[in-house]
């Protein structure tokens, strides 16, 4: 496949381990975008390490070559699987971490300000007996393995050192120069997603503002460690990013349900999630990690409030979602709410319409696995709709039957958790090839 472009997308179950390989003017460029997965062992993540490692070039001194490492954003489904032995004897040339992973800029104190009160909140958790902790419902238990500090560790600190790079926290603010790993200046690696002002896109509130209209990030802080101070008594403070109301409402729902933070934080980490466009001789290719679309004020972006990814890319990015697409990651493993369309009329379903019009051109795949946790993910709406618009839908894969299930001689997209049933054999991984188009 000399010359071809390869997208490989590794079955890790519920979970992203995504290979690319890119020709560029004088060599390969060799991608790895997460390696994480939920419910699946670690050690299936070790082997499509060892997998790779087939395809990277040699670096010298026992190592393999990985160019780029992207890590879309902390949650455990895309970055479990980064443990210090299995990258031993890769060479990583940069490493981009989503901001959520701590890049402490002005725009994105108040995010992590929250991050800090959830997770004050979920130390109480921690110190409880055993017998206590197996009381809690399954939803707390979940709340309290969200993400992997290991991992976090790993990315921010030990892989860096190792390889004697500084990660970079990207957004679609950095500049391109930043962004540049092509030796050809007609391939573009793009991040149109997040954007560098979190708290404006993502998180802001609707209460106290400036003279230029601009919530202050003082104010964002306070009123998150109001939620859970450092003491074990929490004292209810003077709200100063919300309003009074949706202060009390939010504190209450926090207080009568753990599960209530894993919301607020797990869709704000979702939409802090990097999302990669890949131009290449013609071709186009999105990944989009966990980005969520909002269906509220018809899909209108706010300032200082709480916007769906998709909705910020689609007003702050829109030219280059303008134009169909070559190859699309299913977003989120095919939750409805992480791919921009809805079964509704809604002004949301645009984007789609020009990334994946029903020209049956492009191709898509989802990583998923469906699981009695969330039974609904991949949507079988979505799959039957996105099956309508891509060449590489399947209508042979047969799921248990359900009422999440798609059903039966069905078009839909592939599928890492099914393709077996059409390859005869557990391949372990899809894999699609481009050739240039111009």
């Amino acid at each position: 496949m000399d010359g071809k472009l390869l997208v490989r997308l590794y079955n890790v179950g519920l979970g992203d381990c995504i290979y690319l390989r890119v020709p560029d003017a004088n060599r390969d460029v060799h991608i790895l975008i997460d390696c994480g997965n939920k419910f699946g062992k670690l050690d299936l993540l070790g082997e499509c390490i060892e997998h790779l490692k087939k395809e990277l070039p040699d670096a010298g001194n026992g190592k393999k070559r990985l160019d780029l490492l992207v890590v879309s954003h902390p949650h455990e489904d895309h970055h479990k699987g980064f443990e210090a032995a299995f990258f031993s004897d890769i060479k990583i040339e940069h490493i981009w971490l989503s901001p959520a992973y701590g890049d402490e800029t002005p725009q994105s104190r108040g995010f992590h300000a929250l991050q800090a009160a959830v997770g004050r909140a979920l130390n109480s958790f921690s110190n409880l007996s055993e017998t206590a902790l197996g009381e809690l419902s399954e939803d707390v238990r979940e709340l309290l393995s969200l993400s992997k500090s290991e991992a976090l560790q790993m990315l921010k600190f030990t892989l860096p050192t190792a390889n004697q790079i500084q990660p970079l926290y990207v957004t679609a603010d950095t500049p391109e120069a930043q962004l540049k790993i092509f030796e050809d200046d007609a391939i573009k690696l793009k991040v149109l997603g997040p954007m560098a002002d979190i708290d404006r896109f993502y998180l802001g509130g609707n209460g106290l503002m400036t003279s230029s209209n601009e919530i202050t990030t003082a104010a964002l802080e306070s009123g998150y460690n109001a939620l859970f101070t450092t003491s074990g008594e929490i004292e209810i403070k003077p709200p100063q990013n919300i309003s009074g109301q949706d202060f009390e409402r939010l504190r209450s729902r926090i207080q009568a349900n753990a599960l209530a933070v894993a919301a607020v934080v797990g869709h704000a980490v979702n939409n802090l999630s990097v999302v990669l466009l890949l131009e290449w001789h013609g071709r186009r290719l999105l990944f989009s990690g966990d980005a969520e679309w909002s269906e509220a004020r018809k899909g209108a972006v706010k300032d200082y409030s709480s916007n769906g990814s998709w909705n910020v890319m689609w007003q702050e990015r829109k030219e280059d979602l303008s134009e169909p697409l070559d190859f699309y990651k299913i977003g989120h493993h095919g939750s409805e709410n992480a791919t921009p369309w809805t079964p509704k009329d809604h002004p949301i379903n645009e984007i789609l319409a020009h990334l994946l019009p029903e020209s049956r051109k492009a191709c898509a795949v989802a990583s998923t696995q469906r699981t009695s946790r969330w039974p609904s993910i991949p949507d079988a709406a979505l799959l039957e709709e996105l099956g309508k618009r891509v060449a590489n839908a399947r209508a042979e894969y047969v799921e248990a039957e359900g009422p999440k299930s798609v059903k039966p001689n069905i078009l839909q997209p592939q599928r890492t958790d099914l393709e077996e049933q059409v390859m005869g054999v557990a391949v372990g991984y899809i894999q699609i090839p481009f050739d240039p188009l111009e």
